[in-house]
């Protein structure tokens, strides 16, 4: 991983705005390379030091928000698609353990169909905090449209990338560790996620076992 990133960061500094594209677009389908590490070291290199926060913003934008949103959306269709397409097998497969089947999944699905999902989506990107691979995951196992995944995961990547671009232009040199330090809140985030899970799955067991109880 240390090569890779430190490639990724030397071609950030060679070419720019490209390698921030292609360097989020990697860390996005590499899980263990840190996801704000790119963006934060894009910000340090790429922004002259010696700008005011406003005479940042457009280099920021131009240079770091923009391609790494395009690369960060790109990499989110991986996610997306063994979520989409792994999900229902998986359900159907191990219904019986699970104690549920993918009708059960199917009314979760229509429920958030009902609620604020584009906006969920939308703060799930753009909190750094919250990991990126599980959230594109999540997205395409309840079978969310393309469409509204890849504009809602657009949009919530810009602020996110502003704020790591910034972050890194404003600390400096010192940016590495900040940096891991929020991927260690990304994966304690990760834990709760996982939990959550748990949570949803004992809830629909439980759902499933009184529909029966009534149904009998």
């Amino acid at each position: 991983m240390t090569e890779i990133l430190n490639w990724i960061m030397e071609s950030i500094r060679t070419y720019g705005a490209w390698s921030v594209f292609i360097g989020v677009l990697i860390e996005s389908v590499i899980a263990p390379i840190p996801s704000p590490l790119v963006i934060m070291g894009a910000g340090f290199i790429l922004i002259n030091p010696e700008l005011s926060a406003g005479g940042a913003f457009i280099p920021v934008l131009l240079r770091i928000v923009l391609p790494g949103s395009v690369g960060s959306t790109l990499g989110a269709y991986v996610g997306y698609g063994i979520g989409y397409f792994g999900g229902k097998p998986l359900v159907d497969r191990w219904g019986r353990f699970l104690g549920f089947g993918w009708q059960e999944v199917d009314a979760v699905q229509q429920r958030l169909r009902k609620s604020r999902i584009k906006v969920t989506l939308f703060l799930l990107r753009a909190v750094p905090i919250f990991p990126l691979s599980p959230i594109s995951a999540a997205a395409g196992f309840v079978r969310l449209s393309l469409g509204t995944f890849t504009l809602w995961t657009f949009y919530g990547s810009i602020p996110r990338c502003l704020v790591l671009g910034y972050l890194g232009w404003w600390i400096g040199e010192t940016y590495r560790h900040l940096a891991h330090g929020i991927d260690r809140a990304e994966t304690i985030t990760s834990v709760l996620l996982i939990l959550a899970v748990l949570a949803l799955i004992l809830w629909l067991r439980r759902k499933v076992s009184r529909d029966v109880l009534k149904g009998g």
